[in-house]
């Protein structure tokens, strides 16, 4: 009985704050020193997490990294698609350096979602959504309901493809960065299905005739400042390689 008490206490703690479309950045905002009980994680779990060092980068022989900096050379694309055939092949997903896409575009699109999430709370409810009729949903952990514990995140999510929201429907703040970044991804998302096609040995254009290029969804995470980090999961437990 206490078990099923507590499942649902917990219920309805997790649709008051999803309800009040604050988000995490919201709870930071109001002053909390504690967290919510739905975003503490079990010592087992945290373990599991944060067993690797931190400060070590990931392993290419883990991640592969694919170097598209010779992608236009005779002499060196047939190693770039052998190498993305093989990865795709084997483990299903690669990083890609030098691809083009400028450090200043990556800069502006990172700093107008940083402004998205920092505005204040009734600025950005109107956008607080599950769904994603408008194509445009801003909410804290796609899997709240569901999950044992949530994680100390908001998310803006933008669809992509096959073609954008009404422009209205993004954020002001970062609308122009946004279409922005859909044109420089759309054109590598074009480049990588020519590279897959040459590595399958079909016609170049084979994968994007398929539509493999039209379901496009950008997914921006926002990991603030968080009172008790040691619950939860949260950024700092992550570190990505420099670009």
């Amino acid at each position: 009985m206490a078990a099923k008490t507590e499942s649902c206490d917990r219920a309805t703690e997790v649709k008051q704050f999803d309800d009040s479309k604050v988000g995490v950045e919201g709870l930071v905002d109001s002053g909390v020193t504690t967290i919510p009980r739905f975003f503490i994680h079990s010592p087992d779990t945290l373990s599991d997490i944060r067993r690797p060092n931190s400060t070590t980068q990931p392993d290419p022989d883990v991640v592969p990294i694919v170097d598209l900096s010779g992608v236009d050379s005779d002499l060196l694309r047939p190693t770039i698609v052998e190498k993305i055939a093989r990865t795709s092949r084997e483990l299903g997903f690669f990083q890609i350096v030098n691809h083009g896409i400028g450090v200043e575009v990556l800069e502006r699109v990172i700093g107008a979602i940083k402004g998205f999430h920092e505005q204040p709370t009734e600025v950005k409810a109107r956008f607080y959504r599950r769904d994603m009729k408008t194509g445009v949903s801003f909410f804290s952990n796609v899997d709240l309901f569901q999950s044992k514990a949530a994680s100390w995140r908001d998310t803006l999510q933008v669809r992509l493809g096959p073609t954008l929201p009404e422009l209205d429907e993004i954020p002001e703040i970062c609308r122009h960065e946004v279409v922005e970044w859909n044109q420089h991804v759309t054109k590598l998302g074009e480049l990588l299905m020519g590279l897959l096609c040459e590595g399958l040995g079909v016609e170049k254009e084979r994968l994007k005739e398929l539509t493999f290029l039209d379901s496009k969804v950008m997914v921006a995470h926002y990991y603030p400042y968080c009172p008790q980090s040691d619950l939860t999961v949260e950024s700092r437990l992550i570190q990505t390689p420099e670009r």
